[in-house]
């Protein structure tokens, strides 16, 4: 398969270094809190907590979007990237006769739709873990779909492109989110696609589009003829790693999607595992971590887990190619599956590694990278490791001292480090 050219990820507004991310709490990080909004002229119930990408505020543009969308009685409504709640809720509530899919790649925001349903009373939702419409099938096409923009640039030309073959003809497409995201390039792209975009709103920064689909345009804009936007594609990376080659299977929406990121390669480079061990590997994304892992564990197990569907099914398809037997992946908002199914001391690690998620000036990044500390203090075996990358100027050593009882820097370069925790003996 062939490589395309690296993105780069949008640059988000307002940035604040976290300079300790040991002050955030994760005391409660698995804890849900309902909050009322009322996005038109009905108050309704929402949850949030840490893992969402907008926690202690609502998302403006997802507020637009939920108060300019206009969706008839018996409408089939589909929702892509739909966040934690105000434009699923309320389309459900304006198509109270017909139908509404709402799809989230995000573990937490999935859960965060369930409870929302439940908590409103509505019995014409149907909630689905997927990205687009991959996962969805036999559904006749929608009347409306809606999208909030996503971060990355080929995972939100996918999901429009989704949004148009999804529709029926005449149906109405609406893309909400912030300039500081680009919206305005993607509504240039629906544009393209849809034959005009009208924008009915746009405020605090934040722009809604809407289109009518008509006829397939022929030919297709180039942006919507990358080989990535089909839900069959994964784009395949050979990585050589310790003296070994892996064959890794990626797809957009995922971290690094197209490339080794640095902090990943450090983090292989520098961790010790045993041949017998069993490891497990939080916010596996592609999965590289844990295939690495798994080649050195040849006698043991290896266990990768990450909150994001795309990044599971990456991972899934990295270790079908790589064809190991000791690996699995699952989905997971940070360790809680593990967790709960963890039954006796011997289910325990030997190793936690990670790479986690960090996005500059978002407490809800720290707060989770914060939650995988605490997980692998209660997922480790006495006297196990926990090895983990991340920016030099990030104060993680607090935090694992606290919960493990021992820390250690391993690697450190000017931009990043990896630290070695041990679980003190019981």
């Amino acid at each position: 398969m062939k490589r395309t050219s690296p993105q780069r990820p949008n640059r988000t507004r307002n940035v604040k270094p976290i300079a300790d991310p040991s002050i955030v709490s994760v005391q409660n990080y698995y804890g849900w809190r309902p909050i009322q909004v009322t996005p038109r002229d009905r108050s309704i119930t929402c949850f949030t907590k840490p893992g969402l990408a907008w926690t202690d505020e609502l998302d403006p543009a997802a507020m637009l979007l939920a108060a300019q969308m206009q969706i008839a009685p018996d409408a089939l409504v589909m929702a892509f990237n739909c966040g934690d709640g105000p434009v699923g809720i309320a389309a459900a509530i304006l198509a109270h006769s017909g139908r509404v899919i709402l799809v989230d790649a995000n573990v937490v925001a999935v859960e965060a739709h369930r409870r929302a349903v439940e908590a409103n009373e509505l019995q014409n939702v149907t909630v689905v873990a997927g990205s687009g419409r991959r996962g969805l099938h036999d559904h006749p096409p929608a009347d409306v779909v809606l999208v909030r923009l996503p971060k990355s640039k080929p995972l939100a030309l996918r999901l429009i492109w989704d949004a148009f073959n999804c529709l029926r003809e005449g149906g109405l497409f609406y893309l909400a989110g912030a300039n500081g995201e680009g919206i305005k390039t993607y509504l240039r792209h629906v544009e393209e696609l849809f034959g005009a975009c009208a924008v009915p709103a746009y405020r605090k920064g934040c722009r809604v589009g809407m289109a009518i689909k008509g006829a397939t345009p022929a030919p297709l804009p180039a942006a919507f003829q990358a080989p990535y936007l089909a839900h069959d594609y994964f784009l395949g990376i050979e990585m050589l790693l310790l003296g070994s080659t892996y064959q890794i299977c990626s797809i957009p929406g995922v971290f690094s999607w197209d490339r080794l990121d640095r902090g990943t390669q450090l983090l292989i480079e520098n961790m010790q595992i045993a041949p017998t061990d069993r490891v497990l590997d939080l916010g596996c994304g592609v999965g590289i971590v844990g295939i690495v892992a798994a080649h050195m564990a040849h006698w043991g197990v290896v266990h990768m887990v990450d909150g994001d569907v795309n990044a599971v099914e990456a991972a899934q398809e990295s270790v079908r190619a790589n064809q190991l037997h000791n690996c699995s992946v699952q989905l997971s908002d940070c360790a809680q599956a593990v967790r709960q199914d963890l039954h006796n001391s011997a289910d325990k690690f030997d190793v936690i590694v990670t790479n986690p998620p960090f996005h500059q000036g978002k407490a809800t990044q720290s707060a989770m990278a914060l939650q995988f500390v605490a997980d692998a203090a209660a997922l480790l075996k006495s006297n196990g490791r926990f090895y983990l990358v991340a920016n030099r100027f990030l104060n993680y050593e607090e935090p694992i001292q606290q919960q493990l009882g021992k820390v250690e820097t391993v690697y450190e370069d000017k931009q990043f480090k990896v630290l070695l925790g041990t679980l003190a003996s019981t």
